[in-house]
């Protein structure tokens, strides 16, 4: 006689449980927050510095609203940024220190909307997720903080890039189109992620072409597509093309540079240094070759599903955009040399990427051995690199000569 009785499961450990997995989370960001202030409170100084001359001088003429979120730094605009900044500096008696902890705050509520990203599209949460403060609250951003800090630049893109991957989320057609139609307007306003405007047409047309749809819904993501390139032209609407740097030129007199300046970028969380040696160079080439095959692979899940896998819509939009970014600093910035890919405000345009990654390894882990694996190993990385202060301090600043 065959028994159809069944063997129970194992118990769930009980520093899994999700108390306990809320508790440790919840103690990493609190830690990690006072750990931040506590650098914050020692490096940044009450003073106006560099590029800030220049993107508050709306602020110091007086200028309105409409002209402040307008207003063109470099080859980005400053959005909500410098309408936040209308806020901060007149109630903080025009404190530059104010600008460093409001920019960390950016950052914190990034890697808050990163854990609810987690739980969105990977269940509940897990120990593991401590990752996600380790990501966000790091000082590895140095520049972000304390050199000439700017929250268009950097903080708010990272918050904004979680929240437009958060609206991906969304089971309603109409709410996930009306949501993402104003994330991307904002996106494309506000900072270097302007550059998702252009993928934001193609991400929606894709969603478009889902089976499930009728017609309705199908007209709706029609509309949104519209809506997004029109996006796109109001931000060119009176643009003045500006370069970051005054060497810059297209093309490159040496093209093949731009493959390991992309990968110094993708990689500078993890203190890869831009040095121009075979070894370093090798690492950075792979580091983008890696990253260009993930986003591809990603990019071929969401095709496949014909839209309608969330789960690969939300991979290939942040690591997509990394991508997109690592590409077009090399672009204008390698006249400046490969160590100047050393900069550390470009850190959080590469926190959606990694985040990415962590999700795929996440996701994979209860089926995959090597990502089982992988998991404690991404942690320790992360953990290691988020740690080191004094070398956050001390090689934050890759070059204090460009523009943005």
């Amino acid at each position: 006689m065959i028994s159809t009785a069944t063997t129970p499961a194992a118990p769930r450990p009980a520093w899994t449980s999700p108390r306990v997995t809320g508790l440790i989370i919840a103690a990493a960001f609190v830690g990690m927050a006072v750990r931040l202030a506590v650098f914050l409170d020692r490096y940044t100084v009450n003073l106006l510095y560099w590029d800030q001359w220049d993107f508050l001088a709306g602020l110091f003429d007086g200028a309105g609203p409409w002209a402040l979120f307008r207003w063109q730094h470099g080859p980005q605009r400053q959005g909500i940024g410098n309408l936040s900044l209308a806020v901060l500096y007149p109630a903080t008696g025009w404190n530059g220190r104010a600008h460093g902890a409001a920019s960390a705050v950016g950052l914190g509520l990034a890697g808050l909307a990163a854990i609810w990203l987690v739980k969105r599209v990977c269940g509940s949460l897990r120990p593991w997720d401590v990752v996600i403060p380790f990501l966000f609250l790091t000082t590895v951003s140095a520049e972000t903080y304390v050199v000439a800090p700017n929250i268009a630049h950097g903080p708010l893109s990272a918050l904004l890039l979680i929240g437009y991957a958060l609206t991906l989320t969304i089971t309603s057609h109409a709410a996930r189109c009306t949501a993402l139609v104003v994330l991307n307007f904002l996106c494309v306003t506000t900072g270097f992620t302007w550059l998702l405007g252009v993928a934001t047409p193609v991400l929606l047309l894709t969603l478009a072409c889902s089976p499930q749809l009728n017609a309705r819904e199908r007209a709706m993501y029609g509309a949104s597509i519209a809506a997004s390139l029109a996006s796109l032209a109001f931000l060119f609407y009176g643009f003045r093309p500006q370069s970051a740097t005054d060497c810059f030129q297209f093309p490159h007199t040496q093209p093949l540079e731009y493959v390991p300046y992309a990968g110094f970028v993708l990689a500078r969380p993890f203190s890869l240094r831009a040095v121009a040696d075979a070894r370093h160079v090798i690492q950075a080439t792979a580091a983008f070759v890696a990253m260009v095959s993930f986003v591809g692979y990603a990019g071929f899940r969401f095709i496949r599903s014909r839209g309608d896998s969330v789960f690969w819509s939300v991979i290939v939009s942040l690591s997509g955009f990394a991508m997109l970014f690592a590409s077009g600093s090399a672009v204008g910035r390698i006249c400046l040399g490969m160590d100047s890919a050393n900069a550390s405000r470009y850190v959080p345009y590469m926190l959606p990427g990694l985040l990415a990654i962590y999700l795929v390894i996440r996701n994979s882990a209860a089926k995959s051995p090597v990502a089982s694996a992988l998991l404690p190993v991404f942690l320790v990385v992360c953990i290691a690199e988020g740690g080191d202060v004094l070398g956050a301090v001390h090689q934050g600043g890759g070059d204090v000569g460009a523009r943005a």
